[in-house]
């Protein structure tokens, strides 16, 4: 299991860190969410030195500052515009699979809650009751069992951060509660069973589980 940390300053771009988990597998993510991470210590950048005179950036206890901007100016800068090609990948589809894949872990876990542990991939599971669902709605991309299941294959060790985003969307701040309720559904993902099986509904080897931290 891959854990990621952040701080308050990185939560403020929450969504963005969503956007890095659509990418195909783990190790892509976290190289997505590391680009996240350079692409908010920029703006920061951007804020601090916006404005300064001459005498600042001449002072020589802002040496030190001014030396690791420049050393780290390149990484930084191939990490924003990797960053800006994601979100210009993040087209109606990848965002439609990752919302499917969101929905599915919803019906995953209140199965949990409600202690009926229903299968994902038998005939009347969890996968056919989304469908069923699709057809009824008229929701393009979420009509065939082969297409969820393979959405699902590729998504579910990160549903939880998407699901969390959305149970606190009403929530004024937007804050470590985020991902105190991803880490309880993370859990709840991973240590329950569909009944009669003996494996999690998502191996925690699989999943990414984000953490937050108080210091930059």
């Amino acid at each position: 299991m891959e854990t990621v940390f952040l701080n308050g300053s990185q939560l403020q771009y929450i969504e963005l860190i969503r956007v890095a988990v659509s990418e195909a597998d783990n190790a892509q993510r976290m190289q997505a969410i590391k680009n996240v991470k350079h692409d908010v210590v920029a703006e920061q950048l951007d804020l601090l030195l916006k404005d300064r005179d001459a005498d600042w950036f001449s002072a020589q206890n802002n040496a030190d500052l001014l030396a690791w901007v420049a050393k780290t100016g390149a990484t930084r800068h191939k990490a924003v515009y990797e960053i800006s090609q994601l979100v210009k990948c993040f087209d109606e589809k990848n965002d439609r699979q990752l919302s499917i894949a969101e929905h599915i872990g919803m019906r995953v876990r209140l199965s949990i809650l409600e202690e009926k542990f229903e299968g994902v991939q038998t005939e009347l599971g969890i996968i056919q009751q989304t469908r069923d669902y699709a057809i009824d709605k008229k929701i393009y991309g979420a009509r065939d069992t082969s297409t969820l299941q393979e959405i699902w294959g590729m998504y579910r060790g990160v549903v939880h951060l998407g699901m969390a985003m959305e149970l606190c969307e009403d929530i004024p701040t937007v804050g470590f509660d985020v991902l105190d309720q991803a880490e309880r559904i993370r859990r709840d993902l991973s240590e329950n069973c569909p009944r009669g099986t003996s494996k999690p509904y998502v191996d925690p080897s699989e999943q990414i589980c984000f953490v937050g931290k108080s210091k930059p």
